[in-house]
């Protein structure tokens, strides 16, 4: 039998990934894993692009303090530079404009940016240090915004999406992730600048009106926070070192919708593993899980009993799909636009398929 290739071992991990680490090792390890594109300009992914441009922004105010009435310029130069980037496929695509549509909430992100730099007071006489770039031990990770006034320090980090978890249109706490992210922000400052755990304010601070929570940690609690990062690294490194993978998969509730071990880490994933591109928006459809509407062409995909629809599929790609799929190939569709707050993707002309 040929002996599986040890996966590489994780040496640190960012703050923004404990949470998803804890969720899943196994998912999380490979995606540790895959291969990256080397250099370059990157695809387009309309939801990521878009904290991209707003943290670019506030670094660029935060080391400035320029005048505000020079903000429409400044948002257009950093909107520039982060959409040049991207790169297209096709020819004769207008980016500019094309980014703005296929963004979601564009202006109204633009204009709750500038009122975060209007109204989010900084400390009085502190100093600012905007994307401060720390690490202790085995955690790494870019503070959005640091502030320190002699033995007072304030951490502020951006969230360009939701804050809050959220049940029957309410507001139900911050979300989990959020809190772990902070308090490991708060654990390296601890540590490494030798700040009382009284004296450090954790903030997180979102888009929306009156979007903001800020809260202390104890020195127990950061002290808790480091050896939890401590055993969570050690502990998945035994088992990768052992090269019994499958006991990583542990994951509850399921974190993602291919969350079937078999279907989806020792075969979807592991080809994602070894290809030397980054995907984005992805489905797998198979023989057993799609249904074909032929009058919409949609393609209807259900996943661990969830319902996943493919639109506007193009009807020369959907006929090819079908065929593919009836003679019992698997195919693997990238660059799906997500419809916001639905189970739905749509088609767009960076879309591609290719069958694994």
């Amino acid at each position: 039998m040929k002996k599986r290739k040890l996966l590489n071992t994780i040496d640190k991990i960012s703050p923004s990934m404990l949470v998803a680490f804890e969720k899943c090792k196994l998912k999380f390890v490979l995606d540790r894993n895959i291969v990256k594109s080397k250099g370059g300009a990157n695809g387009f992914n309309p939801n990521s692009f878009m904290g991209t441009l707003i943290h670019k922004v506030l670094e660029g105010y935060y080391n400035e303090l320029y005048d505000l009435n020079l903000f429409e310029s400044k948002w257009e130069q950093c909107f520039k530079e982060v959409s040049g980037r991207i790169s297209f496929d096709e020819q004769g695509i207008n980016a500019l404009e094309y980014i703005k549509y296929w963004v979601p909430a564009y202006y109204p992100k633009k204009l709750n940016t500038f009122k975060i730099l209007t109204d989010y007071a900084l400390l009085p006489n502190a100093v600012v240090s905007s994307e401060k770039i720390v690490s202790f031990k085995n955690v790494h990770g870019i503070i959005d915004l640091f502030e320190k006034n002699g033995n007072k320090v304030r951490i502020t980090d951006f969230k360009t999406g939701e804050l809050y978890d959220i049940d029957n249109g309410v507001n139900v706490k911050v979300k989990e992730a959020y809190i772990s992210q902070l308090k490991a922000y708060g654990y390296i400052i601890f540590q490494t600048e030798k700040i009382e755990a009284e004296n450090i304010e954790l903030t997180i601070k979102g888009l929306g009106i009156n979007q903001i929570y800020s809260f202390k940690c104890t020195r127990e609690d950061y002290l808790a926070q480091g050896l939890r990062i401590d055993d969570l690294i050690e502990s998945t490194n035994r088992i990768i070192q052992s090269g019994n993978l499958d006991t990583l998969a542990n994951p509850f509730p399921k974190t993602c919708n291919f969350c079937n071990h078999l279907f989806s880490c020792n075969s979807f994933q592991n080809d994602i593993r070894i290809q030397p591109r980054k995907w984005k928006k992805i489905v797998l459809l198979k023989t057993i899980n799609v249904k074909f509407d032929n009058s919409e062409q949609v393609i209807n995909v259900v996943i661990n009993d969830r319902s996943i629809s493919i639109h506007k599929v193009p009807e020369k790609d959907f006929t090819e799909i079908k065929k593919l799929n009836e003679n019992g190939k698997e195919i693997l569709i990238t660059q799906l636009f997500q419809v916001h707050n639905s189970n739905i993707k749509r088609w767009s002309k960076l879309t591609k398929y290719i069958t694994i």
